[in-house]
């Protein structure tokens, strides 16, 4: 870790190189929710995959799509991947990418992936004899990246203020990583502004709902959802925020949206089509059916050609709360990297009243299911946490758990407080009462109690058996 090792020569600001990746950028307040997603990542059990993990998946989705029976193809294939839930997922993307790409010779470009994880296709682009810079918001993501495609320029940094000159790349990609930005519109901006005339977006395997569908439709579909209870900071974008930026700028780019699975618009012509196709089957609408397109959702792809030059100007990041190279020093201990984020965090995620009336996204990443208004209690999922602060004169934070009715195991909780161990609560059908201390965090000062399961080492549980319920926390002498 360098810090200040990179100096812009325009502005004077400063950025940090992570190990060894120039990260031109630094976190905001309302990056906190990425922030969350990255502690998560920082988990010593997290696995990512190897080269060849994704060569090997590479060479399955290839022979899939290649297939000409392709139900005998999973039937008589003898790798497991193949048989894996995640493998209709992975195909999903390589189709609607290999779509969108079909006529676009990538030999030679300079390319631009952004949200390059940790190299999955990132590596296809490199192979299809790119020149490929691999873009990322996660270090943890990055430091594994590197390792899996070192022939990517691995740089890191924020989507909605991309830091290259405007006209840089001839084709930018985004696959299945639009759904994790902050803002969805401002990427788009930012992705378009660094294309040159002529060159090509290319964005494959975002969820989207109606325009006009709420925050309460996200908040309801990840409500079970394991990964984002457990700190991926996934979200649904709404029809509107993806197109406004393509909208405007409508008559110097071509746009086709490529759909799958679409639901919605019960009045109008798209149910009636929707009932013909095949649930899953694609559909491609052009930038003047997005008033249709605007009442479903679904899963989308996008393919904007720049047909003339943009003259956009590039988007700058405001106030930063977090040096890049701060977090990333304590990114490979789980419980420094959470304590770190509770300074920073904005005063309505901290001392949330509990169990609370409704569903916020931030109380989602950190493991609470919905709360059911006035039962007095709350489920959350293999674990959850609490952005506390220790009030003068108080010792204990108290509060009763138990195992959720559809449970079938017997587990415990184990109760972390600013990062140390403190006590181990039984999970039973009856309420248990906690009394952990608290008298090592300074008084006045903000928190993280992380409650986490502890069951049997079984490959059989299902998310039910992972679930407990919590009521009456307060804080006592």
């Amino acid at each position: 870790m360098v810090l200040d090792a990179i100096v812009c020569t325009a502005c004077n600001a400063t950025f940090d190189a992570v190990w060894g990746t120039p990260f031109l950028g630094h976190y905001e307040a309302e990056d906190v929710p990425g922030l969350v997603e990255i502690a998560a990542n920082a988990r010593a059990d997290n696995l990512y995959a190897g080269r060849r993990d994704i060569e090997r998946i590479e060479r399955l989705l290839q022979g899939y799509h290649d297939a000409a029976d392709r139900s005998e193809f999973l039937a008589t294939c003898q790798d497991e991947y193949a048989a894996a839930p995640w493998f209709g997922y992975r195909y999903a993307e390589y189709s609607a990418f290999s779509s969108l790409a079909k006529k676009i010779d990538l030999a030679g470009r300079e390319i631009l992936d952004v949200g390059a994880g940790t190299g999955f296709d990132t590596w296809r682009l490199v192979q299809g004899g790119g020149d490929v810079t691999a873009f990322e918001y996660n270090p943890v993501l990055i430091r594994r990246g590197q390792s899996v495609v070192p022939e990517a320029r691995w740089i890191g940094g924020l989507a909605h203020a991309l830091p290259f000159e405007s006209e840089a790349f001839d084709v930018v990609c985004c696959n299945a990583a639009l759904h994790h930005m902050r803002d969805v519109p401002g990427a788009i901006h930012e992705m378009l502004r660094v294309v040159r005339p002529g060159g090509w977006l290319l964005t494959t395997g975002d969820p989207f709902r109606a325009s006009d569908a709420g925050d309460e439709f996200e908040l309801e579909v990840f409500d079970r959802h394991s990964d984002v209870l457990l700190g991926v900071n996934e979200s649904i974008p709404s029809f509107g925020e993806l197109v406004a930026t393509l909208a405007s700028n409508e008559d110097r780019i071509t746009v086709r949206f490529h759909t799958a699975s679409l639901t919605g618009d019960r009045g109008g012509r798209l149910q009636t089509l929707l009932r013909r196709r095949r649930p899953r089957e694609s559909r491609e609408w052009s930038l003047r059916q997005r008033n249709r397109l605007s009442r479903a959702s679904g899963t989308i792809a996008i393919r904007a050609r720049v047909r003339e030059p943009l003259g956009l100007r590039a988007k700058t990041q405001g106030r930063t709360v977090m040096r890049t190279g701060d977090y990333a020093g304590v990114l490979d201990d789980h419980q420094d990297a959470l304590t770190a984020l509770a300074p920073i965090l904005p005063a309505s995620f901290v001392d949330s009243d509990f169990p609370g009336e409704r569903q916020t996204k931030f109380e989602l990443l950190n493991g609470w299911q919905k709360p059911e208004p006035g039962a007095g209690y709350r489920h959350a999922y293999r674990r959850a946490r609490w952005f506390l602060t220790r009030p003068e004169h108080a010792s204990t934070l108290r509060f009763s758990a138990k195992a959720a009715d559809t449970s079938r195991v017997a587990s415990s909780l184990e109760v972390c407080v600013a990062g140390t161990m403190v006590g181990t609560v039984p999970l039973q059908e009856e309420w248990s009462e906690a009394a952990v201390s608290v008298v090592h965090v300074p008084q006045a000062s903000r928190f993280v109690c992380e409650l986490r399961v502890v069951a049997p080492q079984t490959d059989d549980l299902e998310f039910d058996d992972y679930r407990f319920v919590v009521k009456e926390r307060r804080f006592a002498p």
